[in-house]
């Protein structure tokens, strides 16, 4: 590759399987995912080519830390010029929004959920997918003794209670 980053892995592979760099696992995800939707393979294909932006190939487990992180940011890149309606943009969200928690970045994925919650509301979403995404914000809520504040009620939730 004409690149000079370094191989990673960011999965449960063992051994020396699952090294890459980076940028061919997202352009790997980016072009299945690209040629599933060219070819109208149906929404059983594009679910499982998408979820290379998020899953390993070879051990099927999902990516963490800095990768997940990366492919996140990868994902988002080739989402993000797609219209708002468009439900491929908020898979990408929820993936650098996970990207963004798995590496250590809570306030940045809290930013990213609250971003596609108020997209959500605005376009009209199903009540269940609006739950879904409201789920995920209290575990981005932490407060440093680690209990999570609970949006806009003043109330604090321990989870040690």
């Amino acid at each position: 590759w004409k690149t000079k980053e370094g191989l990673v892995r960011g999965c449960a592979c063992r051994g020396t399987a699952g090294f890459s760099h980076v940028s061919c696992l997202a352009e790997q995800a980016k072009i299945l995912f690209a040629e599933a939707e060219e070819n109208n393979l149906g929404n059983e294909a594009l679910s499982e080519r998408f979820a290379r932006w998020y899953t390993c190939s070879l051990c099927e487990q999902g990516h963490h830390g800095v990768v997940a992180c990366a492919l996140g940011w990868a994902c988002w890149k080739t989402f993000v010029g797609r219209p708002e309606a468009d439900m491929l943009r908020s898979w990408a969200m929820t993936v650098l929004g996970g990207g963004l928690s798995d590496g250590k970045h809570d306030e940045d994925a809290l930013s990213v959920y609250e971003a596609q919650l108020s997209m959500m509301r605005r376009l009209g979403a199903q009540e269940g997918i609006i739950l879904v995404v409201q789920a995920t914000l209290p575990a981005h809520m932490r407060n440093s003794d680690n209990t999570i504040k609970l949006c806009g009620c003043g109330l604090v939730y321990t989870p040690d209670v």
